[in-house]
């Protein structure tokens, strides 16, 4: 039996502040080169995606969900107070928690590591994210009680991200190869070229090979 608990979500201002920033940001810097790009087209190709980066970073702050737990129901609300929908706790059926990290190392520039939690009912799944609230781990424990975590659910992730990663990072060893090939005119040269294409495709193969034993 769930005992209720009143729990409100606190945001994260720095990711919400960040996004405010680089949408703004994005959406001029695109636009200035939208309409520079009337003269060269490259300028043009390049201010489009970042206009809607913008947009779209705009548009994820007004979508933006303030959370309540209160009397059983998980209470969505949008940044203005306006209520958008209710969800009985006991809809969800089980859920999936993912971590995530965004570079391989934690010297890299950027690194992060968050984790995503994927509540799932009988025909949906909400999504909450470490990067998203403060209290993250405030607001799992309450939603997953009582819940199953879906192995098989996670499995099915993991092995279509192996997947994913796996055919880019081949895709990528034949491309660097090709063009070295190319752009070289040295026996060296190009046999270096060869073993860095290699190692790429070995490396993407290596991937694909975990994803199938993780099937299994």
């Amino acid at each position: 039996m769930r005992k209720p608990k009143d729990i409100i979500a606190k945001p994260k201002i720095s990711t919400i502040l960040i996004l405010i920033l680089g949408g703004t940001l994005g959406i001029v810097l695109g636009t200035i080169l939208t309409l520079k790009g009337f003269e060269k087209l490259v300028l043009l190709i390049l201010g489009i995606p970042f206009i809607g980066l913008g947009i779209y970073s705009i548009y994820w702050i007004i979508d933006f969900d303030i959370l309540k737990i209160t009397d059983g129901k998980l209470i969505f609300k949008s940044i203005t107070g306006i209520t958008k929908k209710t969800i009985p706790l006991t809809e969800f059926k089980s859920y999936t928690e993912i971590e995530k990290q965004n570079a391989q190392y934690k010297s890299e520039v950027g690194y992060m590591r968050w984790k995503d939690l994927t509540l799932i009912g009988d025909n949906f799944t909400y999504k909450l994210s470490s990067t998203s609230y403060t209290n993250y781990e405030e607001l799992r424990r309450e939603l997953i009680k009582g819940l199953k975590r879906n192995n098989k659910a996670e499995d099915k992730w993991n092995n279509n991200n192996l997947t994913y990663i796996g055919v880019g990072v081949i895709l990528f060893g034949l491309l660097i190869g090709l063009w070295f090939w190319n752009a070289t005119v040295i026996v060296n040269e190009k046999i270096l070229s060869i073993i860095i294409s290699i190692g790429f495709i070995g490396y993407g193969i290596f991937l694909l090979n975990r994803r199938k034993k993780a099937s299994r």
